[in-house]
């Protein structure tokens, strides 16, 4: 299949990805409050983590792993074996962890039924096999069964959370939105591959696990245990206000991170084939996509910041509007961040660059939180956050090699950043003669849009608008 129809696949999963929390968020937080979402969100992180570190960076290694012998059904049979093993009995390791913590802090006890239902994310991450998927270019399985996932757990939602009382409810909601693909993604394996046990050799994966987990495990201290941190130096309340911030600033970033979840196996085959001019082709074309979209989406979550608040969780979540201010550059920065790691870094098996960026990260992080958290709550991990992820994209490009960093085109962020200038008095202007949300947002994201096209079309004569507009044209004329 090619990368323009994966591409399609996994871009309107992503789409769903931001569409689910804008018509999800906003009814859980006017239902639960600030406390209730906060409450809810520390457990399920407490969880995550613990999830995160059962499935041993097999979903980054093994697309790789995969990618590399899908044209074997022999090794592609041993292989998913290998790393199913793994997976299965890392995560009883980790599971008997999880619920030996949750037994002796004293600070868990009082949920413990809501932190054993959220356990489930441990015991279903090794049926996780998302990254058979993506390494067989299988982009279709994945779009549709996250559609069919994410409708049932929509009707779910609005059945069960009825009161602020909900709280366990909407924590299964949330559970379920893993499993639930967990469950299908693992009945489709099947018809794929036979597990086979003769001659494995799963360690032979032990060492660029260990090194992708102990890069895991630093990312998901300032991506994950944010919300946890936060909830120990503060409370639950400024977990809500920290939750909606963190969500509404990132619902964009899948889009800009679809084309690095695609383009890792077509990049991971160009280098066995030494192809570099298409690989050198691939990165331009990555990174001229990001710097197009990502410095309208920043600029224009940091403008709006004060609606989309109003209009996304509520007048109660208002003191969350600083987290966004903080957050807003989060696509900019994440999106290039991915481009890095997944797109240069990982399939050159620049494994070590990855954990030294994110341990520095970690490190940043955590000295941050303790400084700034106990005075700031929810805006000081915001303002953590945002650095912690800076820095790391930041440590990522110095691990680049120079030709492929000479390469890229910089001047493309130039011409965004220009082209997103008439979008701050656009947006004072709606703001200064308009008072309700809705009606702000709709009119300044269509006529920043409008006006940004605009001025790459004409002025900067953008490659991506003119290709897109020339396929238009020639799709009416057929």
């Amino acid at each position: 299949m090619s990368i323009k129809s994966n591409y399609g696949y996994n871009l309107f999963n992503s789409l769903l990805n931001i569409a689910f929390p804008i018509f999800t968020f906003p009814y859980a937080a006017r239902i639960l409050s600030p406390d209730g979402i906060g409450q809810t969100q520390f457990i399920f992180s407490y969880a995550q983590y613990f999830a995160l570190l059962a499935a041993f960076g097999i979903p980054i290694y093994g697309v790789k792993v995969i990618s590399e012998a899908r044209d074997n059904q022999d090794k592609l049979n041993k292989a998913t074996t290998e790393l199913l093993l793994i997976s299965t009995v890392n995560m009883i390791i980790v599971l008997v962890i999880y619920i030996s913590s949750i037994m002796i802090i004293g600070q868990f006890r009082e949920n413990q039924a809501d932190y054993l239902l959220a356990g489930l994310l441990i015991v279903m991450s090794a049926f996780n096999v998302d990254w058979f998927f993506s390494g067989k270019e299988q982009f279709k399985i994945i779009a549709i069964r996250s559609g069919l996932i994410k409708t049932v757990a929509f009707i779910l939602l609005f059945i069960t959370v009825r009161n602020s009382d909900d709280i366990t409810a909407y924590l299964f909601f949330l559970v379920f939105l893993y499993i639930g693909n967990y469950v299908l993604n693992f009945f489709f394996l099947f018809r794929y591959v036979k597990l086979d046990f003769r001659e494995i050799i799963p360690k032979k994966h032990l060492r660029p696990l260990v090194l992708i987990l102990s890069m895991t495990i630093a990312t998901t201290i300032y991506t994950t245990l944010d919300s946890v941190l936060l909830g120990f130096l503060s409370n639950t309340t400024e977990v809500g206000y920290y939750t909606a911030a963190v969500k509404l600033s990132k619902v964009s970033i899948p889009i800009l991170t679809s084309l690095g979840i695609v383009a890792l196996p077509k990049i991971t085959g160009m280098i066995q084939s030494n192809n570099q001019l298409a690989q050198q082709s691939l990165y331009e074309k990555s990174f001229s996509f990001i710097s197009f979209l990502a410095i309208p989406m920043c600029l224009g979550i940091y403008l709006l910041r004060t609606e989309t608040i109003l209009l996304f969780s509520g007048e109660e979540f208002m003191p969350a509007a600083p987290d966004v201010a903080a957050l807003a550059f989060l696509p900019l920065f994440i999106g290039f961040g991915h481009f890095a790691a997944f797109q240069v870094l990982l399939p050159l098996n620049q494994n070590k660059s990855l954990f030294i960026s994110t341990v520095v990260g970690m490190c940043l992080f955590f000295g941050l939180c303790f400084l700034l958290v106990p005075k700031s709550g929810s805006t000081g991990a915001a303002i953590s956050n945002a650095a912690t992820e800076l820095i790391v994209t930041v440590c990522y490009f110095i691990f680049i090699p120079r030709y492929i960093l000479l390469s890229l085109p910089w001047k493309k962020l130039i011409t965004a950043g220009l082209a997103v200038l008439p979008f701050v008095p656009i947006v004072l202007f709606l703001q200064s003669q308009l008072k309700h949300s809705l009606t702000i947002i709709i009119l300044a994201i269509s006529m920043c849009s409008l006006v940004y096209v605009l001025i790459q079309y004409y002025i900067f004569k953008e490659k991506l608008i003119i290709d897109s507009f020339t396929f238009l044209r020639n799709g009416k004329k057929k």
